[in-house]
């Protein structure tokens, strides 16, 4: 170790003689020699400018023509929408003639001013000579709304129409005055036909499908002679009837129709009836072949929806024991009019027993009908009066030994009972002669009819309130 540190300062000193001339080597490299090396810049001369000459001085003919500064026009904006046009200024209002009403109350109502509902009082009665408007009756109203807060609504016309082929129409004139003119509507026949399916009633079952009641109770009493109602007719079967109705030239029904003809579909065999009128006779029904309906009795008394109890020996209901029933019980609704079942004379009409009130018809001397239980007798029912028949005796009810509302009917023979729905009937005439050939082009037609006539169309009902009529109409 010891020589290795006298050897030290020999070892050190060559190596730091080669550094120092390795750096002077570097930087003598950089350096280029003086020949190589570029020749300062050339200093640029200064440009000297001419002075500029004097402006003249700005004078007002220099602003001649002058507008401002104009902004540059941007994109073209888009047009605001048109306001909505303001509503109308007529409007047309119905009231309700309500029981001790006038024209001038119900005017008054709507404000308008007393000079203008006395002058349209005025015209319309001149129109009406003393006939009076009925309540119920619909006033059709144009009115103007008033121009300001403090004007009234002025009537530009008003009319009422209480006959369909009748209008009675007052108008406010130019001059601000009221005149009344009457209108005539041309009335004419109309062939419609109304088909149906029996739920319930097959008078109920016909209204519903839009036929009068008048024309389903002669359809019903066409049937009556042929067709048992208790045992062939059934929930959901069809029906057509074809209806004569008079509708005004602006098509306002006059008279809702006359049955002309029917048909019903009792599964196996359909009944038609049709409407015809012999030389030097009245009208009646016949079948397709030209034979009355009618018979010399009806098979039931009534459009009753099912038979409760029949002819025979049976358990009687309120007694317990089993006992004979005499007749056939149908039943009704409490209130269904009974027909007699043939023409005859009545021989008993009043109480009587477990029977509760009781009408016994006398047909000839061998054939009589009775009918008991009914809630009262019909009008001039009493005994010794003459019937027709189909003619109404009385009303189904619940008087007497009964459980509810239903009609027990009673057939004698000889003065036995015997029972109604085995009995046989005859039909009493033919179309015959020269009426023969007109009745069969008219069933023709009326049997093409049947399947192709316009259907009638099914009006809505009307509103039952008449007092919220009368107030929205009013604007309460």
């Amino acid at each position: 170790m010891a020589r290795l540190a006298l050897f030290r300062p020999v070892i050190f000193a060559p190596t730091a003689v080669g550094l120092v001339l390795g750096l002077l080597v570097v930087f003598d490299r950089q350096d280029p020699p003086p020949a190589q090396r570029p020749a300062p810049p050339a200093v640029a001369k200064p440009i000297v400018l001419p002075d500029p000459e004097p402006s003249p001085p700005i004078t007002p003919a220099d602003f001649q023509g002058f507008q401002g500064f104009q902004a540059k026009p941007g994109p073209p904006q888009p047009q605001p929408a048109e306001p909505e046009p303001p509503a109308s200024e007529r409007y047309d209002l119905t009231l309700r003639l309500e029981k001790g009403d006038t024209i001038d109350k119900i005017l008054a109502d709507i404000d308008v001013g007393q000079a203008d509902r006395k002058q349209i009082d005025r015209a319309l009665q001149a129109l009406l000579k003393k006939r009076r408007i009925a309540p119920g009756e619909e006033i059709q109203l144009e009115i103007q709304t008033p121009n300001g807060p403090s004007d009234t609504p002025t009537v530009l016309s008003l009319s009422v129409r209480p006959q369909p082929e009748r209008e009675f129409i007052v108008k406010r004139q130019d001059d601000g005055s009221y005149g009344g003119e009457e209108k005539i509507y041309r009335v004419s026949p109309r062939i419609v036909r109304v088909q149906g399916e029996r739920s319930g009633s097959l008078e109920q079952s016909g209204v519903a499908a839009g036929a009068p009641s008048a024309a389903m109770t002669e359809f019903i009493r066409a049937l009556s002679y042929d067709v048992d109602f208790q045992r062939e007719l059934k929930v959901g079967m069809k029906f057509t009837v074809l209806l004569e109705q008079l509708v005004t030239s602006d098509g306002k029904v006059t008279h809702p129709g006359r049955l002309l003809a029917g048909e019903l579909a009792l599964g196996k065999r359909t009944v038609t009836v049709i409407r015809f009128r012999p030389q030097g006779g009245a009208d009646q029904f016949y079948n397709a072949k030209g034979e009355s309906v009618v018979r010399s009795f009806l098979r039931t008394p009534m459009d009753a929806s099912k038979v409760t109890s029949r002819f025979g020996l049976r358990e009687h209901p309120i007694l317990g024991y089993s006992a004979m029933h005499t007749g056939v019980d149908f039943g009704a609704p409490s209130g269904t009019p009974i027909l007699a079942a043939g023409a005859g004379k009545v021989t008993m009409a009043g109480y009587n027993g477990g029977y509760g009130i009781f009408v016994k018809l006398e047909h000839t001397r061998e054939i009589g009908t009775g009918y008991g239980h009914m809630s009262r007798l019909g009008p001039g029912i009493k005994p010794g009066a003459g019937v027709r028949q189909g003619q109404v005796i009385g009303f189904v009810g619940s008087t007497g030994m009964s459980t509810g509302p239903h009609l027990h009917y009673e057939f004698y023979r000889g003065g036995r009972a015997v029972n109604p729905l085995a009995q046989k009937f005859a039909m009493q005439a033919s179309v015959g002669g020269k009426d023969l050939a007109r009745f069969k082009a008219l069933a023709g037609q009326y049997l093409a009819q049947l399947k192709n006539a316009p259907k009638v169309p099914v009006g809505k009902p009307e509103a039952k309130n008449d007092k919220s009529v009368r107030q929205i109409a009013g604007g309460d």
